[in-house]
Formats: C-alpha cells, sequence, structure tokens
C-alpha cells in the first residue's frame, strides 16, 4: 500500500522504447490536434447579432454595464471585455457581486438597479445563461442582454439578445471554453468587425494573458482553442501590458525574466484573484488587473496579498478543526457532513475539497446562519454529487452544479431530515469506498532522468487539466537524508538514490510520512520531473506524487 492509499496504475505497458519515446508516443496522440490559430468567432450562432447590438450601442453612446462572475474566470473575462469596449470607444463601466451580500449570479435586484440606471445593454460574463426570470424582466423595461457563459444550458433558455455559449446550438468547434474564453471570443468578434484588419494580432496579443488567467484558473481542459489560449496567454504574460497584473505576478513571487506556466497560475496567480471574491470584495482584484496608475496599483495589490494571507489561514484553521472533528469519529461514514458557524461562506468549496480529496469521500460543508445553512459539496467521480442533492430536492431551498461539485442552501428546520436523507442515499449507493488510482505514464531507468529529458518533456507543456505533467515510476530507492520542511513541517524533502545517481525530491504535504521513510531500505516513487531555478541555477528536481515503501517487489 502506497502511503498515500493510491493504487498505481502504469498506463503505457505495450510501447517497446524508452521512457520519452513512450511520453511521446502518447501525448502526441492526444495534442495532433492542438490548435495553430484561434477559432473563426462568427462560428458562434450569435456572434454576429451581439456584435451588431454592441456596435449600435457604441455609435449611439448608450449605456452598457459588463456583468461578470466573483471568480478568476468571471474576473479577467470582465476586465479584458471592458478593456477592449473601452478602446472602441464604448460608454461601458461594469458590475460583479458580492459573494456574501448577493450571491451567485444576475439576480433581481441588480436588474433593479440598472432599471434604475437607464442602462441600455448589459453584457454577462461567466454567468447568466440560468436567469430567465431577470432576462426577462430587464426586456420588460427595455434592456436588452446579452450572455457569456459556459456553464450547463437550462431548459429554459433566457429570451436574451444573444447568446455566446460553446454548448449553445452545437455550432462552436470546441465546447470546452471558459467564461474568461467566451468573453475573449467576444472581444475577438468586436475586433474583427470594427478594428483595422491588421490590429487583429496585436489586440489579441494583449487580451489573450488575462482569458488564459481564467481557463486554468476555472479548470479548463488544455485541449483545443483553450491550449491554443492558455500557451499564447503564457507567452505574453511575462511581459504583460497589463501593470496591475503584472504586480500581482511580483506579488506572487513569479520569475518575470522566464515565462510563466499554467501552474503558476493555478497556484499563485488565481488563488490572489479568487480570494477577493471568496472572503472580501471583488472589486479589489478587478481593480487591480484594470488600473495604470502606480501608487493604486500598489495599494490594491498589498491589500490583495493581505486578504490572500487570511484566506490560507481561515482555510487552514477550519480544515483543523473539520480533521479533528471527523478522526473523533468511530467509522468515517461513505459521505462527509459537517456544519460550523464559523466557517466562512467563501471557504466552504475549498473545506470540501481538500476533505473529499483526503478521505476519498464525497463531503459536504456547511456554513450555519440563523434560519438557513448554505452548502459546498464536493465528490470524487465515483459519486455523482448533483443526483444526490437532485434525490434529495424536497429538502432544498436551492442547489446546483454538477458531477462532482455542488452547492446549495437548506433551512434550518429542515435540516436535521435532510441529512439523515443524505446519509442514508449515500450508504444505499457507495457499497464499498473504491481505492483512489494514480495513473502513471511509464516507469523510467534511472539512467535517462536528466534535465535534456525534463527539457524535452516540457515540450508538451502547458500542463494542466487533460494534459497533466507526466507521472512517472522510479523503483528501488534508498531515501538518504528525509526532512520535514515548510511551516508546521508540511512538506517532505529527501535525496533519492539509486545506484551512483542521486536526486533532489520534494513531496508537498506529505511531511507527515517522515517516520514511515525513516530507515526503510528502499522505497518506490511515483513522481514528475521539473526544473528547478534557484538564484541562477537549474537542476533537476523530482516532485513527488506517491512513495511506497517496499514491503514487496519493487516493480509493479
Amino acid at each position: 500500500m502506497s502511503i498515500r492509499g493510491q493504487q498505481w496504475q502504469i498506463i503505457n505497458t505495450d510501447f517497446q522504447g524508452t521512457a520519452l519515446e513512450k511520453i511521446m508516443s502518447q501525448r502526441m496522440q492526444n495534442l495532433a490536434l492542438d490548435l495553430e490559430k484561434y477559432h473563426d468567432p462568427y462560428c458562434f450562432t450569435d456572434m454576429k447579432i451581439a456584435v451588431d447590438r454592441i456596435e449600435t450601442a457604441i455609435t449611439k453612446n448608450e449605456k452598457i454595464i459588463i456583468f461578470g462572475d466573483y471568480d478568476v474566470d468571471g474576473i479577467s473575462g470582465t476586465a479584458l471585455l471592458y478593456k477592449e469596449l473601452e478602446q472602441l470607444g464604448a460608454n461601458v463601466s461594469y458590475r460583479i457581486p458580492n459573494r456574501m451580500k448577493h450571491g451567485y449570479g444576475l439576480t433581481m435586484p441588480f436588474v433593479e438597479e440598472f432599471i434604475e440606471k437607464k442602462i441600455d445593454l448589459v453584457i454577462t460574463v461567466d454567468c447568466g445563461i440560468s436567469c430567465t426570470k431577470e432576462v426577462a424582466e430587464a426586456g420588460k423595461h427595455g434592456i436588452d442582454i446579452i450572455i457569456t457563459d459556459h456553464h450547463t444550458i437550462p431548459e429554459a433558455i433566457p429570451q436574451a439578445v444573444a447568446i455566446i455559449h460553446p454548448k449553445y446550438d452545437n455550432q462552436y468547434p470546441y465546447r470546452e471554453l471558459t467564461g474568461s474564453g467566451v468573453a475573449f471570443k467576444l472581444a475577438h468578434g468586436l475586433i474583427q468587425r470594427l478594428m483595422p484588419k491588421d490590429a487583429e494580432e496585436t489586440q489579441l496579443k494583449e487580451l489573450v494573458d488575462l482569458a488564459s488567467l481564467g481557463t486554468v484558473a476555472d479548470m479548463g481542459p488544455l485541449s483545443g482553442e483553450n491550449r491554443h489560449i492558455v500557451k499564447q496567454g503564457l507567452l505574453t504574460l511575462s511581459n504583460t501590458q497589463w501593470p496591475g497584473l503584472k504586480q500581482l505576478l511580483i506579488n506572487s513571487g513569479i520569475d518575470l525574466e522566464r515565462d510563466p506556466t499554467a501552474g503558476d497560475i493555478g497556484f499563485k496567480i488565481g488563488p490572489r484573484i479568487n480570494a477577493a471574491g471568496r472572503i472580501d470584495d471583488p472589486y479589489i482584484a478587478l481593480q487591480l488587473l484594470l488600473q495604470n496608475e502606480t501608487s493604486r496599483i500598489t495599494e490594491l495589490g498589498n491589500a490583495l496579498e493581505k486578504i490572500n494571507i487570511k484566506r490560507i489561514e481561515m482555510l487552514e484553521e477550519a480544515l483543523a478543526s473539520a480533521s479533528l472533528e471527523i478522526e473523533s469519529l468511530s467509522e468515517i461514514p461513505p459521505i462527509i457532513i459537517l456544519e460550523n458557524s464559523d466557517w466562512h461562506v467563501g471557504i466552504l468549496g475549498l473545506i470540501a475539497s481538500r476533505i473529499s480529496d483526503k478521505y476519498h469521500r464525497p463531503t459536504v460543508i456547511l456554513q450555519v446562519f440563523e434560519e438557513f445553512l448554505t452548502a459546498s459539496a464536493r465528490s470524487p467521480e465515483y459519486f455523482n454529487i448533483i443526483e444526490a442533492l437532485t434525490h434529495n430536492s424536497q429538502y432544498l431551498e436551492t442547489f446546483g452544479g454538477h458531477h462532482c461539485a455542488a452547492g446549495f442552501k437548506v433551512k434550518k428546520e429542515k435540516y436535521p431530515e435532510f441529512k439523515s436523507s443524505l446519509t442514508d442515499y449515500s450508504r444505499k449507493t457507495i457499497t464499498e469506498i473504491p481505492q483512489p488510482v494514480i495513473k502513471i505514464d511509464c516507469e523510467i531507468s534511472p539512467d535517462e532522468l536528466d534535465l535534456q529529458f525534463e527539457k524535452e518533456i516540457s515540450k508538451l507543456a502547458p500542463f494542466g487539466i487533460g494534459n497533466s505533467r507526466p507521472k512517472l515510476l522510479l523503483t528501488g530507492i534508498s531515501p538518504q537524508f528525509p526532512q520535514a520542511i515548510g511551516k508546521d513541517n508540511k512538506h517532505l524533502k529527501f535525496t533519492a538514490q539509486i545506484g551512483n545517481k542521486t536526486f533532489n525530491t520534494i513531496a508537498f504535504n506529505m511531511g507527515e510520512h517522515l517516520e514511515t521513510i525513516k530507515g526503510e531500505s528502499t522505497i518506490d516513487l511515483v513522481f514528475s520531473p521539473e526544473a528547478n531555478n534557484w538564484r541562477g541555477n537549474t537542476s533537476l528536481q523530482l516532485q513527488i506524487h506517491d512513495i511506497r515503501v517496499n514491503e514487496q517487489p519493487t516493480h509493479l
């Protein structure tokens, strides 16, 4: 058994050749359709209608509002679309809901606000496809709405002026764009219509780094047009034309002398932007991206850093409390349900995700209010959480989501019965907790493993959802000088020795397993090779995903 309780499964066992040949043969099949250019934005069924309406609004100096979501996808999409419309001379402003005050999406209070302000045109970003009543009410008062979204299309589709959605009418050739990607395509359509032909490439280059932020942070698969957006975005990110974004890169500790990676977006930039929407004011992040004044950029950047530090502290405290509660149980149930009045509503999803990953069980985390409980739910692939909520929807005020992630609201008086019913449903549905599987590209000889190998593997980047960094297997390793490092000794570090070769390693969030590998003669590793840049020197480092102590044979 591995220290993380995972079953190890090698994907490529038939192909004969070196590890590099095996990986390239497998991955290049998946990336063969990688785009070298963007799809025509007018492949969207309603793109011409949307651009016509926006052109009219610009010509007549009508009031336009961009209404975006409060996460990275919504904020980055709002920023890029606002900048493009501003450049085209539009009378444009923006609005983003506050998670705590307003909840998600284009709600009736916002429609009433837009009626009062005599807004002529609303363009949504990363939301709106479910807002049938709100769009209808706006229409009664002469407000046109263009929806740009990527979320699940409901049966009742809003009667908007135009809907720009990759799955709407099944006409667009790529279905997996995120909210910022869809906003980018609307900007692309506007550029083609309203800008000189020779300006198209430059204009897209100035916007694509923002589109790449939302694509990665919203976990869009790095295939097709998403992959092209992220590749182009990463190439421009270190020399971004957005001063606020450059400050965000610096605050995130990203070396501007090298091209950033998708990992930099996912683990450094994205969480900072998201922190504002989770626990504070999303305008802090949006205004930082749009700001040009140096002193204001510094002020907003520092504010965002403080918010992110607070978010980290809140999450660590909540996770410690949740783990104590779970570990005190005589038996961990098939579904973990925890409620607490102190946990901030903005981090419920983060808590649920981390607990679900740790215990490999569906997890529901609720914040307790006076009359309601608000929840986020996360689940491994083997359990459909939205089906479970649908089965128990008679207890819920609102709910929504998909297979592995959902949210809902339940009245206090209905909660005990709901909790009991959901637990019963999970016990009947989950007869056995399956062992999680980690998929390994191939086993590698230590003689193949060097910086040149890592350089060749990096040609497959950007890595992320749908194109993970290759995972490799090394067997018969002798762990030398193991130590726990980092805050609270959360991480594990040691030198991996095999024969006359040694490799530096890092194992994030595995510090608790230090004693497990101390004194062991050999271990096996699942890892990804990475280039570690430190003070101008580059060395090979193995980022460890799992470890197996050799009480059994060293080969799978």
